[in-house]
């Protein structure tokens, strides 16, 4: 199966299971990460880190085998650039990434994604790859359009 196929099924599920209930955010949240990690399994981690006071992200709900960094100021790595630019950030090999906050080994690739609520940033979505160039415009584009579901 390719890659839209499979983002195909995650859109699907996440509309099934997302629409017409009333969950919080963080509750969309948790549900995104585990139908992404569940489908795309080669992924290291996955995961939102919310906003929780000016500068500053905190993990939120995720999926993967690592212990993740706790908090992430808009100042520092890859999740930090997303949150201060509310842009897409895409890296093919983090270690050429000024700044990039190592929380494993295994870590090659990275794409970001921020969430806009009501034109306020509430968090980015982490997605970790163990592949160098792993991320691309086909994972954007559904990426952008899963976070939108929150």
């Amino acid at each position: 199966m390719d890659k839209n196929q499979r983002y195909s099924n995650v859109v699907n599920t996440a509309k099934a299971v997302l629409e017409g209930y009333s969950m919080d955010e963080i509750g969309k949240m948790a549900i995104l990460s585990s139908i992404l990690k569940s489908e795309f399994k080669e992924w290291v981690f996955c995961g939102f880190y919310r906003v929780v006071k000016e500068n500053l992200l905190e993990i939120g709900p995720y999926q993967g085998d690592l212990l993740a960094c706790g908090h992430i100021e808009f100042n520092r790595g890859v999740c930090g650039k997303s949150a201060r630019t509310q842009a897409t950030i895409i890296v093919d090999d983090v270690s050429n990434f000024p700044g990039y906050i190592s929380c494993d080994d295994d870590t090659v690739s990275e794409i970001v994604v921020p969430v806009i609520k009501s034109g306020k940033l509430i968090a980015v979505l982490d997605i970790d790859g163990d592949q160098s160039g792993q991320f691309d415009e086909i994972d954007q584009t559904y990426l952008e359009k899963l976070v939108s579901f929150i």
